[in-house]
């Protein structure tokens, strides 16, 4: 299999390569856009498997945003939207220079771009399949486009996921009618006295220093 690879699917993908580099558009990247990979499966949102010409087969993560897992809110999305931008397309995997290799899990942190200059990394983040992560070359660009993407609740960030909605402004409770005291001697002889700001029959007549304790106890 891995003698195919080599012999045969890598030729195949240079070949195309080629014919797809001559024929693209001008970048939209400032990176180089020349495919240099096949993504050949959509891991999660910001994992794929791919096919390189000069790494072989590996996996790569996507630098400075992170998706949120499958079995948390948006995750499936979030894939979903990578596989309609990714899966089975021709790709540079670019490695950020503030970066090293693989990591501790064998994936590759890196940009992956298409022949258009589309970068993932910039636009899952800027459609709300991903947050800006950690600290990257472009870390700027990304936390701009998670900032649209919040603003406007996309993805992840709308308010199915979780973002906490407005809360009401606590309405006062409303105070029964008809209790009135005359004065504190009405009130104590009617077994109301002290009357608390807020109680029935309160009311600033019954309180002269506004303590909020009206017809307080004589000493």
């Amino acid at each position: 299999m891995k003698r195919f690879i080599a012999g045969v699917g890598v030729v195949s993908c240079g070949a195309v390569v080629v014919a797809l580099a001559a024929a693209a558009p001008a970048s939209a990247d400032p990176a180089p856009t020349l495919p240099s990979a096949f993504v050949t499966e959509v891991v999660d949102g910001d994992s794929v498997r791919v096919v390189d010409v000069t790494r072989g087969a590996i996996t790569v993560r996507i630098a400075g945003a992170d998706a949120p897992e499958l079995n948390e809110c948006y995750g499936p999305q979030s894939r979903d939207f990578t596989r309609s931008a990714l899966e089975r397309q021709l790709v540079a995997v670019i490695v950020d220079p503030s970066l090293g290799g693989a990591d501790a899990s064998g994936e590759l942190p890196a940009y992956i771009v298409r022949v258009d200059g589309w970068n993932h990394n910039v636009e899952a983040t800027r459609a709300g399949a991903a947050r800006a992560s950690g600290e990257v070359s472009r870390s700027a660009e990304i936390r701009d486009a998670e900032n649209g993407a919040r603003q406007v609740g996309a993805g992840l960030w709308s308010a199915n996921c979780g973002t906490p909605a407005p809360q009401p402004r606590p309405q006062a409770a409303p105070q029964p009618s008809g209790v009135y005291y005359e004065n504190c001697d009405d009130a104590r002889a009617r077994g109301a006295a002290p009357v608390l700001r807020g109680q029935p029959g309160y009311r600033a007549g019954l309180d002269r220093d506004n303590d909020g304790v009206g017809c307080e106890p004589t000493r």
